[in-house]
């Protein structure tokens, strides 16, 4: 169990270090920075801006399935992209306002699926840039989305999981040409489960659903199910019985759950149920701008746990379950976990709720680190205290035992190292010699 619990945490410590090319979170507005001293949550209020830095990435392919365009901004770097011969695919849907669209090229395909029935929505949001990056989240390509409504993005730099998302949107494209094939095109319930849901991305154990046709509120739940300490929820609808089931069975056995939904008032909503069953839920309706996002965190400060967040596309409704075309990350990871809790603190505050003890990791109680000429220096220990060092290999480098008010020095060769103070299971540090 002890080396299991290491070689997490070596892993934990790669991803800190090279996580700029892996995974990035973004929200469009503040966060709540203070909640961790280790991973603070990056904010944009031009996230088109951060859109247009990776589009203008693309060499050979970029294919976009995004449900709303309204930003002139993204259009013409789509365009711009298309000039410079990159290869460019379309796919949203045909009930979406999509005001930005009739300044798209001419020449680039765009498919959309037919929304005549209102329940047949492609929901998604995602963008492949060549075999590289791909980007995803909660957030809709129109100006409103952007800098207005509350919102989040992932970037993951990963040919597999590139790969993987090119699988879902070749099927929906029905084919691998340039040229959609309407003959060919699937979507909805008409899809297959041909994904693969598995990766390793810089070290992090990220899973990877589209519905509907992967089960993808089984594996909601099989996540919730798993908590251990907390449970936060930030969902734009939320009336999917079984999950709301699986957060109130999670409140029962005693893990704190909080909440914030802004359809409070759609019919079969969950948030009078999970009030009902003693759960905080704070309510984003009526408040100017829409509380968009489609996130939880899971054992956020919990890091001996499996600290996880669930985000994308995928509001938690049947029709995401059942109709729409959806995409939803699963993310096992402490620092973009913390980043998430950042963003939901924030939001959380705004709304008049309290930020528990629990909530935030204090600075005065963590150790100082300091690294000069290959020596390590810890101080500020507070209590007697057992340190754990962790080579590249995954092994124990040292073990030091300090009592309080001492200093340690360690000398350390060139590499990546994590520091854990073993009474502290949220107390941990990323060390690297240079």
């Amino acid at each position: 169990m002890l080396m299991k619990f290491l070689i997490f945490f070596f892993c934990l410590a790669v991803f800190e270090v090279s996580y700029s090319q892996d995974i990035k979170v973004y929200f469009n507005q503040s966060v709540n920075n203070a909640v961790s001293v280790y991973a603070d949550a990056q904010t944009s209020g031009n996230l088109d801006d951060t859109i247009c830095k990776y589009i203008d990435l693309a060499v050979e392919k970029l294919d976009i399935a995004v449900w709303d365009n309204g930003s002139d901004v993204i259009t013409d770097c789509i365009n711009e992209a298309y000039l410079r011969g990159v290869q460019v695919r379309y796919i949203t849907s045909s009930n979406a306002l999509n005001s930005s669209l009739s300044n798209l090229n001419s020449n680039i395909p765009v498919l959309e699926r037919n929304s005549g029935i209102s329940s047949d929505v492609m929901h998604n949001k995602f963008v492949i840039v060549d075999e590289s990056y791909l980007i995803t989240g909660s957030m809709n390509f129109n100006d409103g989305a952007i800098q207005d409504d509350y919102n989040n993005i992932v970037l993951i730099h990963n040919t597999q999981m590139c790969y993987n998302y090119r699988i879902e949107f070749e099927e929906m494209w029905g084919g691998s040409g340039a040229g959609y094939s309407t003959s060919a095109s699937k979507f909805g319930p008409d899809k297959s489960d041909n994904t693969y849901h598995a990766f390793v991305i810089g070290g992090v154990d990220v899973e990877s659903y589209f519905s509907p046709t992967d089960q993808t509120t089984l594996h909601i739940i099989e996540e919730i199910d798993a908590a251990d300490y907390t449970l936060d929820i930030a969902m734009f609808t939320f009336i999917n019985n079984d999950i709301g089931d699986a957060v109130i069975a999670a409140h029962n056995r005693g893990v704190e759950v909080r909440c914030i939904i802004e359809n409070e008032n759609y019919i079969g909503s969950e948030f009078n149920a999970l009030q009902s069953a003693g759960i905080p839920v704070l309510s984003h309706d009526g408040i100017a701008f829409d509380f968009h996002h489609k996130y939880c965190i899971i054992d956020a400060l919990h890091t001996t746990s499996d600290p996880t967040v669930i985000t994308g596309s995928h509001n938690w409704t049947n029709s995401a379950e059942e109709e729409y075309d959806e995409n939803t990350l699963i993310i096992h990871n402490p620092a973009i976990s913390w980043q998430y809790l950042e963003e939901f603190s924030m939001r959380w505050s705004e709304l008049g709720g309290t930020l528990s003890e629990n909530t935030t990791i204090h600075d005065q109680e963590i150790p100082v680190i300091t690294s000069v000429n290959g020596i390590t220096t810890i101080s500020n220990i507070k209590q007697q205290s057992t340190f754990q060092i962790c080579t590249p290999d995954g092994k124990i480098y040292k073990t030091i035992t300090a009592s309080a008010g001492s200093d340690i020095s360690i000398a350390l060769e060139t590499g990546v190292y994590l520091l854990i103070q073993t009474e502290k299971e949220s107390v941990q540090k990323f060390v690297v010699i240079k």
